[in-house]
């Protein structure tokens, strides 16, 4: 006989954290969303970047009663890289051996009862593209696609040297490796969190949680996170100044693959072949230090660099169905 699922609030505590990071663990590469921790640590460090700022969270889990197995959740808050008190990012995780019988529509209808009292006009949510059932069915709930994140991967083995690569950088542009960068000039931070705080105000999805990240953590993120890799980033110059930067990481789950996360230029120093530039340079690493691949990911609302990874070589993977559902006012409250 089948257990009764028990609906309820989480917890603030390791437990349900644990249970909460162990479904987002299970689910395949291919079927991943943006913004789901796969261990309490990171779990956690979500939690308190968004109670830091302010922001409202509120997860329910499915427990299996009187066993205390969570077996699904849900939760929606707001989104730090978009803020808007009444916008919220929504997600929801069941396990497998659980699916189709209607968990996660209850645990989805429990978040967007609280998210309502909290006067919530605009929730949003990821499918992924090879999920087109997940689409249909965000569809029926009401929700509109925005825009698209693909996913892009360069086979390094597979892409010859052209002329390309040996173009130079546009006229008074320098490209330098982070690592030297920051060895040569004791401002490199300040210079290089305030072109990132520029740029990533721009970027319409959570390539960085929080686009309001202060120094000292963005300094973290560039070199002390367990994927940073400070010699695989890099700096692009125009005299003193510094116009461009790119962030490339280890992959978590690919030793033969580097993850390139950020490529900004600032606004006045666009359309002079800057991003090709330091993209080409972070090619020419990767295939100095024997990596086979590069990864990354564009939103379909960015034509030119969609056209600039094409250039290179990139071949699209598939990727993200961003998706935004409007909520009518409740004049019941």
């Amino acid at each position: 006989m089948k257990r009764t699922i028990e609906i309820r609030p989480a917890r603030p505590t390791d437990a349900d954290r644990e249970a909460v990071a162990r479904l987002n663990a299970a689910v395949p590469p291919e079927e991943r969303h943006d913004l789901e921790p796969r261990s309490p640590d990171a779990l956690r460090e979500l939690d308190e970047l968004l109670a830091r700022r302010g922001h409202v969270l509120r997860r329910h889990v499915a427990e299996v009663a009187g066993t205390g197995a969570v077996v699904a959740y849900a939760h929606g808050f707001h989104v730090p890289w978009d803020h808007h008190p009444a916008r919220f990012w929504c997600t929801a995780r069941c396990d497998p051996g659980h699916r189709r019988r209607g968990i996660g529509a209850r645990l989805f209808a429990a978040v967007e009862r609280d998210l309502e009292r909290l006067g919530a006009r605009e929730l949003r949510a990821m499918a992924r593209e090879t999920q087109p059932e997940m689409v249909a069915l965000a569809a029926r709930r009401g929700f509109r696609e925005l825009f698209r994140s693909w996913d892009f991967e360069l086979d390094l083995a597979a892409r010859r040297a052209d002329r390309l690569d040996e173009r130079p950088p546009p006229p008074g542009i320098a490209i330098a490796p982070l690592s030297e960068e920051r060895a040569r000039r004791p401002g490199w931070l300040g210079e290089l969190h305030a072109l990132y705080l520029t740029v990533n105000r721009e970027v319409p999805l959570p390539n960085h949680v929080d686009p309001e990240l202060p120094a000292e953590e963005f300094a973290a993120y560039l070199e002390r996170s367990p994927t940073s890799l400070p010699e695989a980033c890099f700096v692009a110059k125009d005299g003193d100044r510094v116009v461009g930067l790119c962030i490339l990481h280890r992959s978590e789950e690919d030793p033969a693959r580097l993850d390139h996360l950020f490529t900004g230029v600032e606004p006045a120093s666009r359309g002079r072949g800057v991003a090709r530039a330091l993209k080409l340079a972070t090619i020419d690493f990767a295939r100095r230090q024997g990596h086979a691949r590069i990864a990354t990911a564009v939103e379909s609302n960015n034509p030119g660099m969609l056209a600039l990874n094409e250039e290179l070589g990139f071949v699209r993977r598939g990727g993200l169905v961003v998706l935004e559902r409007q909520m009518k006012w409740n004049l019941a409250g």
